[in-house]
């Protein structure tokens, strides 16, 4: 466990009591597509990572219907809110497709909180970024078009802190994108072609690659 963990960054950055600590106590599970990682509701036991994968964070109302939070790609670790107040998740945690997680226990979690300050800073630089990101997906709901609803959930997976490891070829389907915005895959479709036609991705089979990030990020913001 103790190699695996080594390619992140939070724990290449621990004491060796702590490195120690964290790789004797960290789970690898293999879930599933569409099973459930966390649900909300049940207490936060464990800080999660994604080892390979894709997982959602989402909301499901008694009907079904659901609201996506975020999105979280392979190398990208959440939760750690829920974790740090030691409250029931108030989210669901759902793998997207088959996915390696990485499951830190609570104990472990606030142990490092308590000890390390290496940890200590990438866990506070982790809840700034992921506050500015809700924030700018509360917005792109509510003020942008469905393109750039689609062209603003791609770029997302591209943040350099939250996702380090995001290559510029998303194994990434329309039907996942869809459950990632929200959108049915006929729509996620049409938003993909313009912005095909527009330079900023080019669509594979089951991937999409990213042209012009900067296009992309900046696609459809003009108006905000």
């Amino acid at each position: 466990m103790a190699q695996l963990l080594q390619q992140y960054d939070w724990f290449a950055a621990l004491a060796s009591e702590h490195r120690a600590l964290a790789a004797a106590t960290t789970q690898r599970v293999r879930y599933a597509a569409d099973a459930f990682v966390a649900r909300r509701g049940e207490l936060s036991q464990y800080w999660i990572g994604v080892h390979e994968g894709l997982i959602k964070l989402a909301v499901y109302n008694i009907d079904g219907r659901s609201s996506t939070l975020s999105g979280v790609p392979e190398g990208g670790w959440c939760g750690e809110g829920s974790v740090i107040k030691r409250e029931p998740r108030r989210y669901d945690v759902v793998a997207i497709r088959a996915s390696q997680i990485l499951l830190v226990p609570a104990d472990t979690f606030h142990r490092l909180m308590a000890e390390s300050l290496p940890f200590n800073a990438f866990v506070i630089g982790q809840l700034n970024e992921r506050m500015g990101q809700f924030i700018a997906t509360v917005q792109n709901e509510r003020l942008l078009d469905v393109d750039a609803r689609v062209a603003q959930a791609i770029a997302q997976l591209f943040h350099p802190m939250l996702y380090p490891r995001t290559s510029k070829v998303l194994e990434l389907s329309q039907e996942e994108i869809g459950l990632l915005t929200g959108l049915s895959r006929q729509r996620v479709n049409q938003a993909m072609r313009r912005l095909a036609e527009l330079g900023l991705v080019e669509i594979s089979y089951q991937s999409i690659r990213v042209v012009d990030l900067d296009g992309l990020r900046a696609f459809g913001m003009a108006s905000l």
